[in-house]
C-alpha cells in the first residue's frame, strides 16, 4: 500500500516528501542513524539537529530528482519555513507507519 506523500513548498515549488524504505536507507547512509531505532525515530517529534533535519528532508525528496544534493536542500530551509518543513517531515514519517490495528470486535 502506497502511503500519501506530504507536499511542502521548497525552492519555489511544491515538493512531495516521501518517507519510504529508500528514504530511510538514504538517511542512514548519510547520518549513520537508523530510523527503526525508537530513540532516533522519536527525535523527529522532539526536535532534530540541523544536520539531521537537512539529511532527512533530502532523503524524502531524492525520489523526485536523483541529482538533488543535500546542500541544495539545505539552501531551501530557513527560519521562515523551518517549522513547515519539520511538520511536513513529521507527517511523512507518520504516513510511513503501519495503521493501528482495529481492536473493535465489531470490525
Amino acid at each position: 500500500m502506497v502511503r500519501p506523500e506530504v507536499g511542502v513548498e521548497l525552492g519555489g515549488k511544491v515538493r512531495r516528501l516521501r518517507m519510504d524504505l529508500n528514504a530511510m536507507c538514504c538517511f542512514q547512509e548519510v547520518t549513520g542513524k537508523n530510523l527503526f531505532d525508537s530513540e532516533v525515530a522519536s527525535s523527529i517529534s522532539r526536535g532534530m539537529t540541523p544536520a539531521d533535519l537537512r539529511a532527512l528532508l533530502w532523503a524524502c525528496l531524492v525520489h523526485e530528482d536523483k541529482k538533488l544534493t543535500i546542500e541544495q536542500v539545505g539552501g531551501w530551509i530557513g527560519s521562515d519555513n523551518m517549522l513547515e518543513v519539520a511538520q511536513g517531515l513529521s507527517g511523512a514519517f507518520a504516513n510511513s507507519m503501519p495503521p493501528p490495528e482495529d481492536t473493535d470486535p465489531k470490525g
